[in-house]
């Protein structure tokens, strides 16, 4: 906050401060916002590197206190005085605090602030209660800026577990298996009915057996899918190398599923010879 240029000397200005600070043994949080803007006015005075040393001799500062006062105006300036030091707000909550407790209170929001002082009653506080108050009530804020986005995900993981259990629970659909029922074929003229068509016993034996097998293939990856679910809830890391590897099977047996029996390929030539040509 830059104060406006005035005709007035550092010196004029130390002695201003100190006679604040001898009206005051217990300096109220009013009183240490009209030094720290006199401090704030006299630092863009001061020539340039000389700052610690007007400090030092003219004020009995420390560069840290004064760095504190000039916060303690930029922080409750405009709320209890005007420019030219009158009071402002007399009904502010922060009008009857001391300096240690404003310092306590920069760890409370300046939005929040005046409720905070309000709630716990602030001005019947020791200094040591204060800043412990103040120590839960950032702990606690920063506990639920961490949880916010482990809650949000927990959600997330929660309903992607909800949809799961839920496809799980819907029963597998199954391919049906194509059984092919041959019938006579008859001739109306005919008095007597032609062979039954043969069916291929073979066939039908194989093609029985792979309705059996795809049928626990899928049972068996809907378990598996289950079982990942639950195992995420427990162990997600484990979950992840688990079905990285279950991936990298499945992939592995569509792949291979892609042509199969693969073709067979062989490096003898055969000469091709047209039909009733002499060997």
């Amino acid at each position: 906050m830059r104060m406006e240029n005035s005709n007035r000397t550092p010196g004029q200005i130390a002695s201003e401060i100190n006679v604040i600070k001898e009206q005051s043994g217990k300096m109220l949080l009013s009183n240490a916002v009209e030094i720290g803007r006199r401090l704030t006015e006299a630092k863009e005075l001061v020539p340039h590197g000389e700052w610690l040393k007007w400090l030092t001799e003219s004020v009995s500062y420390s560069r840290s206190t004064a760095s504190r006062l000039m916060k303690i105006f930029r922080e409750y300036g405009p709320i209890l005085s005007s420019t030219d030091g009158e009071e402002g707000s007399n009904g502010a909550p922060v009008q009857h605090l001391n300096y240690t407790q404003g310092i306590a209170l920069f760890g409370i929001s300046v939005e929040d602030r005046d409720q905070f002082i309000v709630d716990n009653d602030v001005g019947k506080m020791s200094k040591r209660e204060l800043q412990q108050t103040v120590k839960v009530r950032e702990r606690t804020a920063e506990e639920e800026e961490r949880r916010e986005p482990e809650n949000q995900g927990v959600q997330n993981q929660e309903k992607t577990e909800e949809a799961a259990d839920k496809a799980m629970d819907k029963p597998l659909e199954l391919i049906p298996v194509e059984r092919k029922i041959i019938k006579p074929k008859t001739v109306p003229t005919a008095q007597t009915e032609l062979p039954q068509e043969d069916a291929n016993p073979e066939s039908m034996k194989y093609n029985a057996q792979y309705a059996t097998h795809r049928d626990t293939m899928l049972s068996a990856y809907g378990e598996l899918l289950k079982t990942l679910v639950a195992l995420n809830r427990v162990d997600p890391v484990k979950k992840e190398a688990n079905r990285k590897e279950a991936l990298k099977i499945t992939t592995n047996m569509a792949e291979t599923l892609k042509q199969y029996p693969p073709a067979i390929k062989t490096n003898l030539k055969i000469k091709r010879t047209e039909p009733g040509a002499p060997n």
